[in-house]
């Protein structure tokens, strides 16, 4: 069986990764900042209540 190796060059993949993962990193972040944003207005208007 012939064995078949792949090899990449390290230029531009390294960047192209890291700015992959700073753009996941920042949409998650800004996902769950989105997701949070009504639970904190209940909260406050649940505090203007009282």
């Amino acid at each position: 069986m012939a064995n078949i190796t792949t090899t990449r060059q390290r230029g531009h993949g390294g960047l192209r990764r890291t700015l992959w993962f700073i753009a996941l990193w920042a949409g998650g972040v800004g996902g769950a900042m989105l997701l949070a944003l009504p639970f904190k207005l209940l909260i406050q208007a649940g505090a203007a209540i009282h």
